[in-house]
């Protein structure tokens, strides 16, 4: 995966932003390996479908893992976001 190169200009805004496509980028990512070890596994020879299904298994839970990450990060960017947003009461 290609990343973005980081300047001491980026703002805090900026820099979740990336982030977070970044988490994304991997989460799909993820979720196409999981659908060609599918793919995999229903065409494997039955002496294979074990070695298969073991694959399909571990991008499963690569892709699960990778969402928690994306969800995680969205999670707090949208916290971020609200306390940006969020007026302060009045004191």
């Amino acid at each position: 995966m290609m990343r973005r190169k980081r300047s001491v200009h980026d703002s805090p805004t900026s820099l979740i932003i990336d982030a977070m496509m970044d988490r994304y980028v991997s989460w799909r990512e993820a979720c196409a390996a999981v659908e060609k070890s599918y793919r995999d596994w229903l065409s494997a020879r039955s002496e294979d479908r074990a070695a298969a299904f073991t694959q399909y298994s571990a991008a499963l839970d690569r892709e699960e893992r990778a969402a928690a990450e994306y969800q995680r990060l969205t999670e707090e960017a949208e916290s971020q976001v609200s306390r940006i947003t969020t007026p302060t009461a009045a004191r």
